[in-house]
């Protein structure tokens, strides 16, 4: 009896097992999902022969730090001044020298297209010399979509040594704080007049404008004084007493002003032999001479700048101190006054 149970069960096995459909083995593809992978390029901003670089890191700030580690071990004081995800490639230009004070740096899909963003960036400081130094960095392929994280071209300046200063020798063109919140723009005199009332950090560029190619942006008192910052670091909006030394150094009140002033200028015209570069890039009040927005005065006659000192005369908390060049018949000058919460000057750092 056990043994026809035995054949049964086996029979039924096997009946089983025989009247199966085979069915086919799917074959399973990985699907390659791109990682996001960092690059970084760091620099010493006096040096920028000092460099150092970084790529397919698995975060931002591993990208930063080790960018900035690369560029410390040539020596130099380092920050990070580009930042980027995804699949890219960066490229630096340096002129030759023992000091490689005129740089730029580009980013793009391919190194061939960085490098001539880095070219022209490196131009704009080399006063025409060509930048024959070139290095460059590239994620890998699969490693995201490029995207620019931080950039701090605006922030690079030509200087000049005044005595014991150093000063930018151009305007701030900034559209952003440094945390990377936008400033707002004001593109009419009722906005910039809104905006200024409102107590709202603003900007207006009048670079469209005949002979304001030059000049930089002009910013509202509530933009130089937030928190957030204009400047970048190891730089500052020039205080009264800045200014004022600045001017002592220089001879005074009346000697001062044709050693900072170019020779773009109406009247009297500077020698710019301080090699400040102050051309007659007035501000504006925003709608004293019309709905359009554009310099308080004709060019040529004057030109304004920020100071972060309060005035101590007036109880408004909003009027600062400005610093002034004008142009008169006989003579140019570098002057103090003040500028009330309607006002819009350009600014012009000093290092710290």
């Amino acid at each position: 009896m056990k043994k026809l149970i035995t054949i049964y069960l086996l029979m039924i096995v096997m009946f089983t097992t025989y009247g199966q459909t085979k069915q086919p083995i799917k074959k399973t593809t990985a699907t390659k999902t791109a990682s996001t992978k960092f690059g970084a390029l760091a620099i010493d901003r006096s040096n920028g022969l000092y460099y150092g670089w970084s790529h397919d890191y698995s975060t931002l700030s591993e990208a930063e730090q080790k960018a900035v580690e690369e560029c410390k071990k040539k020596g130099g004081n380092c920050t990070v001044v580009l930042s980027y995800s995804g699949t890219g490639c960066a490229a630096y230009r340096t002129i030759n020298g023992k000091v490689g004070t005129a740089f730029g740096w580009g980013l793009a899909k391919t190194k061939e297209q960085a490098d001539a963003i880095a070219n022209k960036e490196c131009l704009k400081r080399s006063a025409g010399i060509i930048p024959e130094n070139f290095v460059w960095s590239c994620n890998s392929a699969n490693t995201g979509v490029l995207k620019e994280i931080y950039n701090a071209s605006d922030e690079i300046f030509n200087t000049v040594k005044i005595s014991n200063q150093e000063w930018a020798t151009e305007n701030l063109a900034v559209v952003k704080f440094k945390n990377g919140d936008p400033i707002t723009e004001a593109k009419t005199s009722d906005e910039w007049q809104k905006l200024c009332k409102d107590k709202t950090p603003a900007f207006t560029n009048l670079c469209d404008l005949p002979n304001q190619q030059n000049c930089g942006i002009i910013y509202n008192v509530h933009a130089i004084k937030d928190a957030r910052g204009v400047n970048p670091d190891g730089w500052h909006i020039p205080t009264e007493s800045d200014w004022k030394t600045l001017v002592n150094n220089l001879g005074g009140v009346k000697k001062a002003g044709a050693q900072l002033a170019t020779k773009d200028w109406s009247y009297t015209k500077g020698n710019n032999s301080s090699g400040f570069n102050g051309r007659p890039c007035d501000g504006t009040t925003g709608g004293v001479r019309g709905k359009k927005l554009e310099p308080t005065y004709e060019y040529g006659i004057m030109g304004t700048w920020w100071s972060s000192t309060r005035e101590r005369s007036s109880s408004d908390p909003d009027s600062h101190y400005m610093f002034w060049i004008r142009s008169y018949d006989s003579y140019i000058t570098g002057d103090f006054g003040n500028s009330n919460w309607a006002y819009g000057n350009y600014i012009r750092l000093v290092k710290n």
